[in-house]
């Protein structure tokens, strides 16, 4: 009997939708990012993955995960872990989901899934990073509030990690500015860590997202702050390091948002004092000096910068082919041809926002730009299940 279980569990697998397959591979015990990468990279999608024999599972992503492969259904796994969280009001978001950021596609190893407390909007793809200390001094107390209140009167998003010190500042200035704000944790969410933050973690939760690739359960350990710090940088734009010592975790997410292309920007201290060394470090290196604001506005990229500017005069590049008896320009004579061109194809019905960029035969950071801007124009919306549609 024990030689035809796996053959049952083969074909239970091949049934596994792409999200489940995420969904599964993303909790299972030991597959850290690297593993992952490795094993997406080795097969064609995640389904695949999970049906790979045995032992080549075993040596890609370790013994422990191919063990709970053993014991249960791909299939049992993700409706357990789906009906969790459903208990505890999290979402889930998957690689292959619309809702997915675009930002985390970019960077390496991203998490195949990953649990929300909150809402993740399509504004929040405007976002900063502000990390620091867990113990500032009233200066980097005071300039990380000032900075994230700033920023969110502007209508960026604030990503930290919910942690003591310039973390908690950051979050609670966007609130108190009525920004929007999110929090990526080290544990998994049903976790109440840092102890003392579950009324910060509730508020943020109401007005932005608090997110964590952990499976929900997970401890928060030492090495899972790293990885916890890769997502910080890589929802962001830009990091902001405001005080930190010259080993820091703040430190380590500046090397993080350099290593994923994103600006590195630093507020100068007190020479006197060591929990300035990192950020001058990071000035020697060529971080941006921040002062105020506009320091970090400025720094940011073109695209970003007209949103803030003009949201409703955004630019976006390039139009593809396309074969029309009305000249674009005269739908909305306000939006550029590319936006107009994205409205006629959602007449069509809702639509994800992969099909549409196979349609225009634009970047996807492109054709990203132009929904947001018709949905701050109130002319598209994102629906529950993460596709677009036409406002009527």
């Amino acid at each position: 009997m024990s030689a035809l279980r796996p053959m049952a569990r083969f074909e239970n697998r091949d049934s596994v939708s792409a999200a489940d397959a995420w969904l599964v591979l993303q909790t299972l015990p030991g597959l850290t990012p690297e593993r992952l990468s490795r094993l997406t990279e080795a097969f064609e999608n995640p389904t695949e993955a999970l049906q790979a024999p045995p032992d080549v599972f075993a040596r890609l992503c370790g013994r422990k995960a191919r063990g709970v492969l053993d014991k249960d259904s791909p299939l049992d796994l993700a409706a357990r872990i789906r009906q969790e969280a459903s208990k505890l009001g999290a979402g889930i978001i998957t690689r292959d989901s619309a809702r997915y950021p675009e930002s985390l596609r970019e960077i390496y190893a991203p998490p195949g899934a990953f649990f929300v407390e909150g809402e993740i909007l399509a504004a929040d793809r405007l976002a900063v990073a502000i990390v620091g200390m867990r113990r500032p001094t009233d200066y980097g107390r005071r300039v990380a509030r000032q900075l994230a209140e700033d920023l969110a009167r502007k209508g960026i998003t604030i990503v930290s990690g919910m942690a003591y010190g310039v973390d908690a500042e950051a979050h609670r200035a966007t609130l108190d500015a009525g920004g929007r704000t999110i929090a990526v944790l080290g544990c998994g969410l049903t976790q109440n860590y840092p102890a003392n933050h579950k009324e910060l973690r509730q508020e943020i939760a109401g007005q932005g997202a608090v997110v964590s690739e952990f499976h929900l359960h997970a401890h928060p350990r030492k090495e899972n702050f790293p990885r916890r710090n890769r997502l910080i940088s890589g929802l962001s734009l830009a990091t902001v390091v405001v005080e930190a010592a010259q080993r820091s975790g703040a430190l380590l997410t500046a090397r993080l948002a350099l290593e994923q292309g994103r600006e590195v920007m630093a507020v100068p201290g007190p020479v006197h004092t060591r929990k300035s060394t990192g950020c001058h470090h990071l000035l020697k290196e060529g971080a941006h000096l921040v002062e105020n604001v506009d320091d970090i506005v400025n720094a940011l990229p073109e695209y970003a910068r007209n949103m803030l500017d003009n949201p409703a005069q955004i630019r976006v590049k390039g139009l593809g082919p396309e074969k029309r008896e009305t000249p674009l320009a005269n739908l909305h004579p306000n939006l550029t041809d590319n936006e107009n061109a994205l409205l006629l194809l959602l007449e069509n019905g809702d639509d994800t926002i992969e099909s549409l960029t196979q349609q225009r035969g634009l970047p996807a950071q492109e054709v990203s730009s132009a929904l947001l801007r018709l949905e701050l124009a109130g002319l598209v919306r994102q629906t529950s299940s993460g596709m677009y549609e036409r406002v009527t």
